[in-house]
């Protein structure tokens, strides 16, 4: 009785005494963007991998993107690419429901991916009647399972297949897909390379702009087992032009609008597997050469590849066997054993890229993909996420309070300019006082509520 009457009370004080925006802070509330990519397959990983609709906590996004439906290359409509997941064991519908949780949230359905390549999404581009009818059916599949939004992931206009046309067709059938979208609201939002040729082969920049809602930037896969050297995943800087800082300025400087732009962030990491191997743990295996595969995660099972969740794991079950590292160049972690290698990114990596992305005034970050979070809090032993109140979602956790404390801090900044426009001086210290006080005592009252 004595423990509920306390925190009854610890609670009282707090929404007593707090100001506004340090309830916010805590609450990660911020006006940017988090898009969550859903990949609907992992629901078919074993173990801890398996990632269900149900796992998805609303909260730490504020878009929430399905991925993916796919393209009936014979009547040019979309399709569900696994109806018995999507409509008989109604992801779809449990995705909606997801809005009971947050109202706020909003739903979007992705179509194409890598597997579903560009040819076909070229011919469908080539034809306005074809485009027509695709356009038709999204708009009827869109409103039939109660989705907010569509995301084109034709991955890429122009390149594996495509022609050469495939740049302004796409300009098209984005401009027409946005004039159907007009009397049902739906947002449209599209999924591009962050390499730059194909980024000139693609997308005709200014144009595109006029029509996407989001522009989801892929920043990641910059390097893998295909370089035959080991090198970052997602550098946020590098020599070889090859970073998030050379796409971002890249895209800025060919007319994409900021406020438009959303930078993506993996929460997967490459692994290698050394041709020869260091020579001391303390060398960094940076630069070093590579063979051609790599080495697969026990849930993603893909060469090459691991979640962050199985990475994570793997430190905790086999901490002695992995040395720690990091590229300061690249602002990257990588961990070492033998001849293996994983280039990944952490709560710290992220960090920077989130706080690079809101210097240019992006619009936010987009996340591929949630379900190699890890969702489970399995590795919470780790203590490294920013965020250390929850196991669960650690990096999505610590983007969500980088984007809060730069919220915060905006807020802060940009009251103190009005104050001091208005000579408000005196008052103005008095409020950071009474300011910094309440936040103490929130601080104080919160970890103790917590205990």
């Amino acid at each position: 009785m004595k423990i509920n009457s306390y925190k009854f009370l610890s609670l009282f004080a707090i929404f007593f005494f707090i100001d506004n925006d340090t309830l916010a802070l805590l609450r990660y509330k911020h006006n940017k963007v988090v898009t969550c990519y859903v990949a609907s397959w992992a629901i078919y990983r074993n173990h801890n991998g398996m990632f269900e609709i149900s796992d998805i906590n609303p909260e730490l996004c504020t878009h929430i993107i399905y991925a993916f439906a796919g393209l009936n290359n014979e009547s040019w409509t979309i399709k569900s690419l696994d109806p018995h997941l999507d409509i008989e064991r109604d992801n779809y519908k449990n995705m909606i429901q997801l809005h009971k949780k947050n109202p706020n949230l909003k739903i979007l359905l992705a179509i194409g991916g890598w597997n579903e390549g560009s040819q076909s999404y070229s011919v469908l581009a080539s034809s306005p009647d074809r485009r027509s009818k695709f356009i038709d059916s999204v708009v009827k599949f869109l409103g039939e399972y109660r989705f907010n939004g569509f995301d084109l992931d034709w991955e890429y206009p122009g390149s594996r297949r495509g022609m050469p046309a495939d740049k302004q067709n796409f300009v098209f059938l984005l401009k027409e897909l946005k004039e159907a979208f007009k009397k049902s609201n739906y947002l449209l939002t599209a999924a591009l390379s962050s390499n730059k040729a194909i980024i000139d082969m693609a997308y005709d920049i200014p144009e595109i702009s006029k029509y996407l809602d989001y522009i989801h930037i892929m920043a990641y896969d910059y390097h893998g087992t295909w370089n035959r050297k080991v090198l970052p995943n997602a550098p946020l800087k590098s020599e070889d032009g090859q970073s998030v800082v050379d796409t971002l300025t890249y895209l800025l400087n060919k007319g994409a609008p900021s406020n438009k732009m959303v930078l993506g962030l993996p929460m997967y990491g490459r692994t290698f597997i050394l041709a020869n191997k260091l020579n001391s743990s303390k060398e960094s295996p940076i630069g070093q050469t590579s063979i051609s595969d790599g080495f697969k995660g026990p849930y993603t099972g893909e060469n090459g590849f691991m979640g962050y969740n199985e990475i994570c794991e793997e430190l905790i079950t086999n901490v002695q066997k992995w040395t720690t590292g990091w590229d300061d160049n690249s602002n990257t972690p990588y961990i070492i054993n033998d001849d293996h290698v994983i280039m990944f990114d952490n709560p710290k990596s992220l960090k920077a890229k989130v706080e690079y992305a809101m210097s240019l005034n992006l619009s936010g970050v987009m996340i591929w993909s949630i379900d190699t979070d890890d969702f489970n809090g399995k590795c919470a032993s780790l203590n490294n996420s920013l965020d250390l109140r929850e196991k669960k979602y650690p990096l999505l956790r610590s983007i969500n309070m980088v984007l809060s404390q730069i919220d915060y801090h905006n807020y802060l900044y940009d009251n103190n300019d009005d104050n001091n426009d208005k000579n408000n001086k005196n008052n103005n210290n008095t409020s950071s006082v009474m300011r910094f006080s309440n936040n103490l005592i929130l601080i104080i009252l919160f970890f103790l509520y917590f205990i």
